[in-house]
C-alpha cells in the first residue's frame, strides 16, 4: 500500500529486518542436540554402577540376630536403605551437572543436555540399585541359612525376599534424574540466553 502524499509504503519493513533473530528464538540444531544427549546419558548411566557399590558400602547392615528375636531395628535398616541410595543419587545428579557445565557450557544449555541428564539419570539409578542388590543378596542369603539352620528353603526364601537388598520405594529411583534436571534448569535460568554459534549468527545477523 503507498502512501499518497510520498508514493511511499508506510507498511514496510527494513529489508534487514527479515535476517533478525532475538537471542531467546535461535534455532535449535536437532542432529547436534541428539548427539548430545546419547553423549550426557552415556557418560551418566556409566557412574550408575559405582553409585551402587558405594550404596552397598555405606547402606545401614541387617542385623540376622535381631531378625530372629522380632526387632523393629531390621526395618529401621531397610528405609536407611532407600535413604542412602536416594541421597547418594542426588549428589550424583549434581556431579554430572557440575561435570557438563565443565565440559561443554554451551551444550548444557540445550534440550539434549536436558534429555540425557534425565534418560542417564534413571538408568543409572537402576543400575546402581541393581548393582546394590547382587552385592548385597549373597551375603545376606548365607546370613539367613545360618541363623535359620532349620528353616525349611521355602520360608528361608520368603524372609530372603522380606528382607534382601532391594528398593521398595520407587519413586527413590527418581531423585537423580530430578536433582539432575532441576539443577541443571536453574544454571540456565541464572547464566541468561544463550550467544548464538558463528553459524548461526552469519546466517541471522541481527542474532548477535
Amino acid at each position: 500500500m503507498s502512501d499518497l502524499r510520498g508514493g511511499t509504503d508506510v507498511w514496510a519493513t527494513p529489508a534487514s529486518s527479515s535476517s533478525r533473530l532475538p537471542l531467546s528464538f535461535v534455532p535449535v540444531q536437532w542432529g547436534r542436540e541428539v548427539r548430545v544427549a546419547v553423549a550426557v546419558a552415556s557418560f551418566t548411566t556409566l557412574l550408575g554402577a559405582p553409585v551402587g557399590v558405594l550404596w552397598h558400602a555405606v547402606a545401614p547392615r541387617l542385623g540376622i540376630v535381631a531378625v530372629a528375636h522380632g526387632s523393629g531395628a531390621p526395618m529401621k535398616s531397610l528405609i536407611g536403605d532407600d535413604l542412602w541410595l536416594g541421597l547418594l543419587g542426588a549428589l550424583a545428579g549434581v556431579v554430572c551437572v557440575l561435570a557438563l557445565l565443565i565440559v561443554a557450557p554451551r551444550e548444557s544449555r540445550g534440550p539434549g543436555a536436558m534429555i540425557g541428564l534425565a534418560a542417564g539419570g534413571i538408568l543409572a539409578m537402576l543400575i546402581a540399585a541393581r548393582v546394590g542388590y547382587l552385592l548385597g543378596h549373597p551375603p545376606l542369603k548365607d546370613a539367613l541359612r545360618v541363623a535359620f539352620p532349620n528353616v525349611p528353603a521355602k520360608s528361608l526364601a520368603a524372609y530372603l525376599h522380606l528382607f534382601d537388598v532391594s528398593v521398595r520405594a520407587k519413586a527413590v529411583l527418581l531423585t537423580w534424574p530430578f536433582a539432575a534436571v532441576l539443577l541443571n534448569a536453574a544454571i540456565i535460568g541464572l547464566r541468561g540466553p544463550n550467544e548464538p554459534t558463528a553459524a548461526v549468527a552469519s546466517a541471522y545477523p541481527g542474532s548477535s
